[in-house]
């Protein structure tokens, strides 16, 4: 198919915060990929994740069908955009870069909730920025997603540990990603590839905004994963490098 027939692809995800590309780990990742992949898109906000297929956002949209679930999103994109920025790597790195995908997106995206939504520390920035929400029922509706969340949390089993045990599994999370990142300028390599959407995507969200906690603590005293995700960003969200260390 001729890629001008193509229809745009339509990224529907929440409205920004903080100055990185989004604020959800998974969002974040899609807007990253598509950059990564060289795909023209248009970003929708939509503070309300009900309006997608699986009442989760991000989702995509290409003349008026929509897909959601970004492993789902990639597999369609590199199937019918003819871009994979996985060709070539080897069958060691695929398993690795799977692993490090589960770990952060089966595992530390609830830690990561948890962090931006249920402790307090995360509760006093994140609410205050719901922008796109009238403001005299914010509170309600920030009421509503923090009941929302740690009632997942306490399903997935997360909420029922204690802060300093959810914390520090979060630091293990990082330890274990870390440990087989390359050295090389991107995860796996000389080039960016998948994982490297999933791994900045996350960090940005847990280092690039003002919610502390132990975790971005450990990360922001790593000096690779911090070249890393400085690196990623000025390469692919140049918009947002704060002017003051733009080069």
């Amino acid at each position: 198919m001729n890629a001008r027939a193509l229809p745009l692809i339509r990224l529907f995800q929440f409205p920004p915060m903080f100055g990185v590309p989004n604020v959800s780990p998974f969002c974040c990742k899609m807007e990253t990929w598509l950059r990564i992949a060289g795909l023209p898109y248009e970003v929708v906000d939509t503070p309300d994740p009900r309006k997608g297929p699986r009442k989760k956002l991000p989702f995509i949209e290409e003349g008026g069908v929509r897909i959601a679930d970004t492993s789902l999103i990639i597999a369609h994109l590199v199937r019918t955009r003819g871009v994979d920025p996985d060709a070539g790597l080897t069958d060691a790195q695929r398993a690795t870069a799977l692993l490090v995908q589960r770990t952060l997106e089966e595992h530390y995206a609830f830690v990561a909730a948890y962090t931006h939504l249920v402790r307090e520390e995360g509760q006093k920035h994140t609410y205050a920025r719901f922008n796109a929400i009238p403001r005299f029922i914010r509170p309600f509706v920030a009421n509503a997603v923090l009941k929302q969340i740690k009632a997942l949390l306490w399903q997935q089993g997360l909420l029922r540990h204690t802060d300093a045990d959810i914390l520090e599994s979060g630091v293990r999370d990082w330890e274990a990603v870390l440990a087989v990142m390359s050295d090389g300028p991107y995860f796996l390599g000389d080039r960016a590839t998948n994982i490297d959407a999933t791994v900045f995507g996350t960090l940005a969200t847990t280092v690039f905004t003002p919610i502390e906690s132990p975790i971005r603590d450990f990360l922001r005293s790593r000096p690779g994963i911090m070249a890393y995700a400085e690196r990623m960003r000025a390469q692919y969200f140049p918009e947002l490098v704060p002017k003051a260390s733009a080069t």
